[in-house]
C-alpha cells in the first residue's frame, strides 16, 4: 500500500511538529548552558527548519525503504516548460496575494491575534529579525521543505488512496493546519489547493516551489519596507485594506494566471504525446 494515506499523513505531520519542538527545546537548553541566546540569532530558525526536514525525510526513508533519490527528484522532474508557465505562476501569485490579503483582514476582524503570536511573527519574518534572515527562512527554506513534504510525499500518497479532488483538498487542509494558528489557515489552505493543482498538472514541484517562494517574498518584503500606496501596520490586528483598484485587479489576475497555467501545461502535455513521451512516468502524478 502506497505511503502515506490520510491517517499516516496526519501522524507524519505530528512527528514533524514534535521533531521541530524537540530541536527547539534542545537548542534552548544548550544556549542556557553556554549562556548564549542561540534561538535569537539570525538564520537560526531557518537552519532548525532544515534540520527538522532532514530528520523527517530520514524517517520517511526508513518507514518506506525509499531511497532519498525517490523523494528529492520529485522536485526536479520536468522543468523544461517554456517561459509562459513561469510567468503564469507569477501572475497567479500576485493576484492571489491581493485577494488573500483581504481574506486575512476578514479573519483578523473576526478573530484578533494575541500579542504572543504577533511577537512570533515579528521575530520570524518581521522587523525584529534582519531582512536577509527572514528571506532565508521564508523564501528559501520553507518553500523547499514544505513542498517536498506536502506536495511531494503527502500528495503523492493521498493520490494513491483517494480521488484527485479529495487528495488535493486533504493535502491543502493539512498544509493549513501545519502552521498551527487560525490566522494563516485560510490563506495557506487556498495556496495549498493551487500548489497541489500545479504539481498534478506538471508532475513537478518546481511551479509550487516558485509560487510558494514568491508569495513569501512579497509578504516578507511588505513587512520590512514601507511601499508607497500599500501601508502595512506593525500591529497585525490593524486592518489595512488594499486600494480599491487593486482589489478589482486581484481576482482578475489570479483567475487569468491559473487559467494561463492550465493552458500552458495542457500544451506541454500535447507536445510530449506527439513525441511519444510516457506521461504516466514523466509528467503526471498518476502512480
Amino acid at each position: 500500500m502506497t505511503y502515506p494515506n490520510l491517517k499516516q499523513s496526519v501522524w507524519l505531520l505530528v512527528l514533524y511538529i514534535l521533531i521541530a519542538f524537540g530541536l527547539t527545546i534542545l537548542i534552548d537548553i544548550i544556549g542556557a548552558i553556554i549562556d548564549e541566546p542561540l534561538l535569537e540569532y539570525d538564520y537560526f530558525s531557518g537552519f532548525l527548519s532544515l534540520a527538522s526536514f532532514i530528520l523527517i525525510l530520514c524517517y520517511i526513508s526508513h518507514r518506506t525503504d525509499w531511497a532519498w533519490a525517490d523523494m528529492l527528484p520529485l522536485a526536479i522532474k520536468n522543468i523544461d516548460y517554456d517561459w509562459r508557465m513561469w510567468l503564469s505562476v507569477g501572475l497567479s501569485i500576485f493576484g492571489l496575494g491581493i485577494v488573500l490579503t483581504e481574506l486575512y483582514n476578514a479573519v483578523i476582524f473576526v478573530l484578533p491575534m494575541p500579542e504572543v503570536f504577533q511577537d512570533i511573527f515579528h521575530q520570524s519574518v518581521g522587523k525584529q529579525t534582519s531582512y536577509l534572515s527572514a528571506l532565508f527562512g521564508a523564501v528559501v527554506i520553507a518553500p523547499l521543505t514544505e513542498e517536498v513534504v506536502f506536495r511531494g510525499v503527502i500528495l503523492k500518497g493521498l493520490l494513491a488512496h483517494y480521488t484527485q479532488n479529495r487528495a488535493i483538498i486533504w493535502s491543502a487542509i493539512l498544509f493549513g493546519l501545519i502552521h498551527l494558528n487560525p490566522w494563516q489557515f485560510p490563506v495557506s489552505f487556498i495556496l495549498g489547493l493551487v500548489f497541489a493543482y500545479w504539481v498534478i498538472q506538471t508532475g513537478s514541484l518546481w511551479p509550487a516551489i516558485l509560487g510558494h517562494a514568491l508569495n513569501n517574498f512579497l509578504a516578507t518584503t511588505f513587512l520590512h519596507f514601507d511601499v508607497p500606496g500599500f501601508p502595512v501596520s506593525e500591529d497585525f490586528n490593524v486592518v489595512v485594506h488594499n486600494p480599491w483598484w487593486l482589489n478589482v485587479c486581484g481576482p482578475i489576475l489570479a483567475v487569468l494566471g491559473v487559467w494561463w497555467f492550465y493552458q500552458v501545461a495542457k500544451r506541454e502535455e500535447a507536445d510530449q504525446l506527439e513525441v511519444g513521451v510516457d506521461l504516466a512516468e514523466t509528467s503526471r502524478y498518476d502512480n
